[in-house]
């Protein structure tokens, strides 16, 4: 028995670390891969050494205007189907490339959905619109993994086909193995000088941005810490600048740098902005790094990952939309609750935040072994 072609997988943001972690899982596991990825410079450090082989990194032009943008983009995935023709299986990373893939004429895939795009727009008929596009790109699929339990409900609230789905929370690489976790070495936070930091694409300015401007402005004995890019350049003004206790530290390589990092943040700030449908309904990597380093979290209010940070006891929930309530947080924080917390996550077993892609791996198995498939 032998494998009939590759797995094609077209990242969207290829640097992205989840879409490296699933591709190199994919690969570990044996299989024959080619994989097309997108870069619009964008937290691409992790580019410089990806740990599988690369077909083409198609490179997005800030300065295009937006037509010229979408013009260019569905070439390029043309060019990608026409170049893969007799290829068995193709890997769809998001609502962008899967749509315009699907609408491509595209009828083998595996579809893989971080982020649910149709809850950003505000738009109800294009919101709809989208939904629906969704879901028939779900239910033709082979299998669609998705990384929230909170995106089931919101995208099939009438009933999920769920021989289809896949759940895949988006956990920590297997990067982060014993020996890794042996070296997390969580120490008693010094509640007269904490240190909080944000860590990834800095973004959200009514909520993440804001509450590093209150640590600067209220609280000089605290830190705040960006580690990461800013989305906008004038996420991060200059009145942010001026505070010698906010700290902006660039670009860092995910999953090299993340212990260093959370050796130097106290707790760590997931106020994501609330405003976002999709925000409210997703279920991002932090809570699982959060565990691992044995770090509390700060989440928003309202959302599905408040619940798990709930579930789980190891943060805490807050409304980060308003300067008062992040102040009376920040005076609340208590060194005993604190404490109760870190123990909480220490007794987490280590292997429950970090990625087990089996089930994911055995359909791709089972798929890629059928004596025929119809192309």
């Amino acid at each position: 028995m032998t494998m009939k072609n590759d797995i094609v997988f077209i990242a969207l943001q290829l640097s992205q670390p989840r879409c490296i972690k699933r591709i190199k899982a994919i690969y570990d596991a044996g299989f024959q891969i080619k994989v097309y990825g997108f870069d619009s410079g964008l937290y691409n450090e992790s580019l410089k050494s990806l740990p599988f082989p690369v077909e083409r990194i198609i490179r997005r032009d800030k300065n295009q205007g937006k037509l010229k943008k979408i013009v260019s983009f569905v070439y390029s995935l043309k060019q990608i189907l026409r170049d893969n023709k007799g290829s068995n299986l193709f890997y769809l990373f998001g609502y962008e490339i899967a749509s315009l893939v699907y609408l491509l004429g595209c009828k083998h895939y595996i579809y893989e959905e971080a982020d649910v795009t149709a809850a950003r727009s505000k738009n109800g008929i294009i919101r709809n619109i989208m939904l629906g596009l969704d879901r028939r790109i779900i239910k033709r699929s082979y299998r669609t993994v998705l990384t929230s339990g909170g995106f089931v409900s919101y995208i099939f609230p009438e009933g999920a086909p769920k021989e289809k789905l896949i759940m895949l929370p988006n956990k920590l690489s297997p990067f982060f193995d014993e020996q890794k976790k042996h070296e997390v070495r969580s120490s008693e936070i010094d509640v007269k000088h904490i240190k909080f930091g944000f860590i990834g694409l800095i973004r959200y300015p009514n909520t993440i941005v804001r509450f590093a401007r209150v640590i600067g402005r209220e609280f000089p004995q605290h830190e705040f810490h960006f580690w990461g890019e800013a989305e906008r350049e004038d996420y991060i003004d200059e009145e942010i600048k001026g505070y010698e206790n906010v700290f902006i530290h660039g670009r860092f390589k995910n999953p090299d740098d993340l212990l260093r990092i959370y050796e130097q943040t106290d707790i760590s700030i997931v106020c994501y902005d609330t405003n976002s449908g999709n925000v409210r309904i997703a279920e991002p990597n932090k809570i699982y790094e959060s565990i691992f380093f044995e770090t509390p979290i700060v989440v928003s209010s309202g959302t599905f990952l408040a619940e798990r940070v709930q579930e789980y006891g190891i943060g805490y929930v807050i409304d980060a939309s308003g300067d008062k309530s992040i102040i009376d947080f920040v005076r609340r924080i208590d060194r005993e609750d604190l404490s109760s917390r870190i123990k909480t996550m220490k007794a987490i077993p280590w292997q429950e935040v970090v990625d087990n892609s089996k089930e994911l791996i055995d359909s791709v198995k089972e798929y890629i072994y059928k004596d025929c498939v119809e192309l």
